[in-house]
């Protein structure tokens, strides 16, 4: 492949063999005992900093970057950018940990983590990213492939015919978030100038923590699920019983910090996902089962539960079918049989046509 033919699109997503600069992590007071472990990275004899005579230029939310030393090179048709310079203009703290041997970008709730010479690249909570092409230490700096920007940090990134390289971190991709959730209890309420920290606890599940600390501010959604009312930061109260959904991009702290997408104010009510494995309607009630006998639950679904899709278009108890997937908003109140059975408040009915 031709290099020439990399600069006439737009990087959006996978920059096919395009790559990221990162710089090594240096910190002059420390001392290290004892034999010192240096990387083998190799470095091609090739590499150029231009393409034609065209020189590489770093265009940073439309203004130009001083790279003084560190130059911008290609190899193997991969453009390679500095690390530290690049990171500290999109205002990422950068440093080095020395316990796991890997450079750490943190911005506000975002954590990602480099291993020099190696193609792994983390974000948040996120399994490793691979980009096809390491990180390398080139004369004590740490360079990383150009794409590490769209499909790690998600910034939109194009390059144009003069070598121009634009990167717009103030108009990332849009990108479905994969967000986890917690339903627990808010155990403590602390107020900052910027935003408010919620301290939820709850039962560890496959979708996320037992328990962490969200950020939120007048922008976060806080809803009541049943109503969809739109409520507000001062309606969340300690003790309260919430849902709170959150990105991958979490702080290494115990319990991990991230910044709250939406919280759910569940109060005495719970929430149940999973299947629809039977439905029942006799003269006493209407009845679905979620789950098996053993460990699901069997909820009563009157002439006040609400039975939605997914878009809020309302549907009846007629429309449940066997094999849908559901989440059921129920009373905390359940029976001591098993299954349990509890009242249904809200059906949220998922991927269906209907």
């Amino acid at each position: 492949m031709k290099f020439n033919k990399i600069l006439v699109f737009t990087i959006a997503g996978t920059i096919l063999t395009s790559s990221l600069i990162a710089s090594a992590e240096y910190n002059p007071n420390k001392v290290t005992k004892g034999p010192i472990t240096t990387m083998n990275v190799k470095v091609s004899e090739e590499l150029q900093d231009s393409y034609d005579n065209m020189k590489f230029v770093l265009v940073i939310n439309g203004k130009g970057l001083d790279l003084k030393e560190n130059n911008i090179y290609t190899k193997d048709n991969t453009i390679m950018i500095p690390l530290r310079i690049v990171s500290k203009a999109l205002e990422y703290e950068i440093k080095w940990n020395n316990e796991e041997k890997t450079i750490d970008l943190t911005k506000g709730p975002h954590w990602i983590t480099i291993k020099p010479g190696e193609d792994y690249y983390t974000f948040g909570k996120k399994a490793p990213i691979k980009l096809g092409t390491a990180s390398e230490i080139l004369k004590d700096r740490t360079y990383v492939p150009l794409s590490f920007l769209t499909d790690v940090l998600n910034i939109d990134v194009s390059i144009d015919e003069t070598g121009v390289i634009n990167i717009n971190s103030e108009n990332s991709i849009s990108e479905k978030k994969e967000l986890l959730e917690i339903q627990g209890e808010i155990t403590e309420i602390n107020k900052t100038e910027k935003s408010t920290m919620i301290w939820i606890k709850g039962k560890k599940t496959d979708a996320g923590e037992k328990s962490v600390i969200l950020h939120i501010n007048d922008e976060t959604p806080i809803v009541n699920p049943i109503t969809d009312e739109e409520l507000s930061i001062k309606d969340l109260k300690e003790g309260d019983t919430v849902r709170g959904f959150y990105g991958p991009a979490m702080t290494k702290s115990i319990p991990p910090q991230g910044k709250a997408e939406k919280i759910q104010i569940l109060k005495d009510i719970t929430v149940r996902t999973g299947k629809i494995t039977s439905i029942m309607n006799n003269e006493k009630a209407n009845q679905i089962l979620i789950g098996d006998k053993a460990n699901g639950i069997v909820l009563n679904i009157s002439k006040e539960t609400k039975i939605v899709t997914q878009d809020n278009k309302e549907l009846s108890f007629e429309d449940l079918e066997e094999g849908m997937e559901i989440e059921a908003f129920h009373s905390i109140i359940m029976t001591m049989s098993l299954p349990p059975i509890s009242s249904a408040q809200k059906i949220v009915v998922k991927n269906t046509d209907i």
